[in-house]
């Protein structure tokens, strides 16, 4: 199954400067446009997706996995301003409703993720997600009640350079993101918008990474990321530092359509079939 891959200090996140102002905005309808110049892919590996006649993303199947998203208003003790369902018609444990706060760019800053079959979650009856964004309106910060997980976005002129990773045990990582490589020794403009979190940098998206497929995780990167360097560091001391290469091949409008990293190799190939 495809699984989609969603700052160096706080102030750097629009929303953690600017929570007052956000929070008396009125919430933009998402626009996959302001990302995405040709629109979502038609499919991203296994994952088939179906947008509305906005180029709002309403599905994704994958599998016997299908996630919906709707938009309007939701209420639970607040009021959120869309609802992503995800359904397994082979297993419904890990099932979920995730409701969705905007802001006033269309960009989600909160989720609560509420599930299904808690009894199936260790009698867990919901996670909650925070979104932060620059200045530019790129994802700056991911934090997971999940784990206690945060992940830290730094940002070099438009590109994602460094992930520093913690959770609740202390465990620590930093990922460094490379934009040039043996092949490309110079860097790839980002023409589609391209972005996998999980895949390109590291970040732990699970199936939140489609919103950005959705205009709701802020703006792509400048250019395409051609490697990463991973250190890690353990809560008991220990270390390890690992480095991986990316491979890309690209169709006639210089838009991605295979990705796949040397560590994974071909049999893991993420295929970008667009419009």
């Amino acid at each position: 199954m495809f699984s989609t891959m969603f700052v160096a200090s706080l102030c750097l996140g629009f929303t953690a400067c600017s929570d007052d102002d956000d929070d008396n905005k009125t919430p933009n309808e998402p626009s996959v446009d302001d990302v995405l110049p040709a629109g979502a892919p038609k499919s991203i590996g296994d994952a088939v997706l179906t947008v509305n006649e906005k180029g709002q993303l309403t599905k994704v199947v994958d599998g016997d996995q299908v996630i919906t998203i709707e938009y309007g208003s939701f209420s639970r003790a607040t009021t959120y301003d869309a609802l992503l369902k995800l359904r397994e018609a082979e297993d419904s444990d890990n099932d979920y409703d995730a409701y969705l706060k905007l802001n006033g760019m269309g960009y989600v800053t909160d989720v609560l993720q509420v599930y299904k079959h808690p009894e199936e979650q260790d009698g867990k009856q919901s996670d909650t997600w925070k979104f932060t964004y620059n200045d530019a309106g790129q994802l700056s910060r991911l934090q997971r009640s999940e784990s206690g997980d945060d992940f830290k976005i730094t940002y070099t002129n438009g590109d994602i350079t460094k992930v520093e990773q913690t959770d609740e045990d202390g465990d620590h990582k930093l990922i460094t993101i490379v934009y040039t490589n043996a092949e490309y020794p110079e860097v790839k403009a980002n023409t589609s918008g391209v972005m996998e979190f999980d895949e390109f940098f590291r970040v732990d998206m699970d199936e939140m990474g489609f919103l950005y497929y959705a205009g709701m995780l802020g703006q792509p990167t400048k250019n395409l990321p051609m490697g990463n360097t991973e250190k890690a560091t353990w809560n008991n001391g220990e270390e390890y530092t690992f480095s991986d290469n990316y491979n890309w091949e690209f169709g006639a409008n210089g838009f991605p359509t295979k990705f796949w990293t040397d560590n994974d190799g071909p049999s893991e190939i993420v295929t970008f079939v667009w419009n």
